[in-house]
């Protein structure tokens, strides 16, 4: 009895609109990105990331891969924040110096706390041609759901 009167209550409040999505669960999410540059040099990033507050992100599972030819050239992603002042910083480089026969390299979670809010994060991931010739790009960008509701 108590089973179906608990879901008896619980079917009307999802009809009424009582319970709806968190703001967690809008914005949180995978950021990846691949380069796909004609001369080369090809890698991929992906992190989850995890908003926790207005000053608090975690980044879960960061991979860097590179994608070959098999140069021997690194393939770099760095985390980058936005802050609600509008300046960029960015975190340090995670590399995967391997090749391109692996399956790239995993780095432990990456929490980042600042004083300041946290509007965006994303990461930045550069390939390398030669030792100087490097292209980079931005992944998907996440906007903190605690600083920006319904964006």
């Amino acid at each position: 009895m108590k089973t179906r009167t608990l879901g008896a209550a619980l079917a009307i409040a999802m009809l009424s609109g009582l319970l709806v999505a968190s703001p967690a669960q809008a914005r949180d999410g995978v950021t990846s990105g691949r380069t796909q540059r004609p001369s080369g040099g090809n890698g991929y990033a992906r992190a989850t990331v995890d908003f926790v507050s207005r000053t608090k992100v975690v980044f879960r599972d960061i991979l860097v891969r590179d994608l070959c030819p098999g140069d021997n050239l690194p393939v770099k992603a760095r985390i980058v924040w936005k802050y609600t002042t509008g300046s960029w910083l960015t975190g340090s480089w995670r590399k995967d110096t391997n090749g391109c026969a692996d399956k790239g390299n995993n780095f432990a979670d990456v929490t980042l706390s600042r004083s300041r809010a946290i509007s965006a994060v994303t990461l930045e991931l550069c390939v390398y041609n030669k030792d100087h010739d490097f292209y980079c790009v931005n992944t998907t960008t996440r906007y903190n759901q605690y600083v920006h509701p319904g964006r």
